[in-house]
């Protein structure tokens, strides 16, 4: 598993999660999003410009 935290968010993925390869992203303990990393869409819930950025750092670096 990794957790992330950035910009008041909190990036969760687990390791042998299902595919598509994903990041759950909460906000006050609040599931914001589930982002699929393979498509580059949100598979549930929204997500704003801030989200998107921060996917962007992550990704960027090799977090993701």
């Amino acid at each position: 598993m990794g957790r992330i935290r950035r910009g008041g968010y909190v990036f969760l993925t687990w390791a042998g999660d299902h595919a598509p390869r994903h990041v759950h992203v909460y906000r006050d303990n609040r599931l914001v999003v589930k982002w699929n990393l393979e498509a580059w869409l949100p598979m549930s819930g929204r997500s704003t410009g801030r989200i998107i950025e921060l996917l962007c750092e992550l990704r960027n670096e090799g977090s993701l």
